[in-house]
């Protein structure tokens, strides 16, 4: 009788919090299940469970731009770091303190992360592609440095397509724009003019252009002095603005609201292209 056993799939379990993300090629959606990550492919109409598990229920899932590399952080702040392709589990590692954010920057070396107030930057392990012959080798988490200066929690973190700098959100309502580098002749700019706390801020492709999304509506700031361009009310009924994500390369913006409604639009003009119940 056989009686080696390997985990393969969970069933009965549902989504309780954290993100959602997608593979980079787009046919594969993670989602949490408690304390396990569950990938299904949208394409092959298929699913499983990574075997992997944490103490608590998983709070942020981020994947690298190369689709190799799964980093999930439950409610404490433990983390575990996957190969993907081979589903395996790397390396375990505690950021001592329950995390608000987290984002690959888009090289895939650097890694964001929010921790209440401040955010922490360190440079993502490097693993090799899933063909290598090289093994797993990698090099484990390195923090770079710690900013400070925001006033209450960071809830979003986005990197500028050539991950030399990044925008956050805050409660605070304000966003900031930082630098990955310290050496870089650069100031930290706080995006400010918000009434309630900004849900997330986003980089044009070209990064001429940023935008931050609070309860009300979105902004839209230029560089040469960050001021405020335009600003656009998103009301629907007296629903408030609940979720919003932005992709940069085909200048789309989809934004939740709080009566369930989704709404589809084109920046930087700002047409609806479609809403959806």
């Amino acid at each position: 009788m056989k009686t080696d056993f390997k985990f393969s799939n969970l069933l009965g379990t549902v989504y309780r919090k954290g993100n959602l993300v997608f593979t980079p090629d787009g046919n594969s959606l993670l989602s949490p299940v408690g304390n396990r990550v569950s990938v299904f492919n949208l394409v092959q109409n298929s699913a499983y469970t990574l075997p992997s598990s944490h103490r608590r229920n998983i709070s942020h899932l981020a994947i690298s731009p190369d689709g190799h590399v799964l980093l999930s952080v439950d409610e404490d702040g433990r983390a575990i770091l996957t190969h993907l392709p081979r589903r395996l589990a790397l390396y375990h590692f505690s950021f001592k303190t329950s995390v608000s954010a987290l984002a690959f920057s888009p090289s895939g070396k650097y890694l964001a992360v929010g921790v209440a107030r401040a955010v922490e930057l360190w440079h993502a392990p490097s693993i090799p592609n899933a063909d290598s012959d090289d093994g797993l080798e990698f090099a484990p988490f390195v923090r770079h440095r710690v900013l400070a200066g925001h006033h209450d929690t960071v809830q979003s973190l986005q990197w500028s397509s050539d991950s030399r700098f990044f925008l956050s959100s805050a409660k605070d309502l304000t966003a900031r724009v930082w630098s990955w580098s310290s050496d870089e002749d650069f100031t930290p700019t706080t995006l400010g003019g918000h009434k309630e706390a900004v849900l997330g801020a986003w980089f044009s492709q070209d990064q001429e252009l940023a935008c931050s999304d609070a309860h009300s509506g979105v902004d839209e700031f230029l560089p040469m002095g960050w001021r405020i361009a335009q600003r656009h009310f998103l009301t629907q009924h007296g629903a408030k603005l609940s979720c919003v994500a932005y992709h940069a390369l085909s200048k789309l913006l989809v934004a939740g609201f709080s009566s369930g409604l989704f709404g589809l639009y084109e920046l930087p003009g700002f047409n609806m292209i479609h809403t959806l119940r």
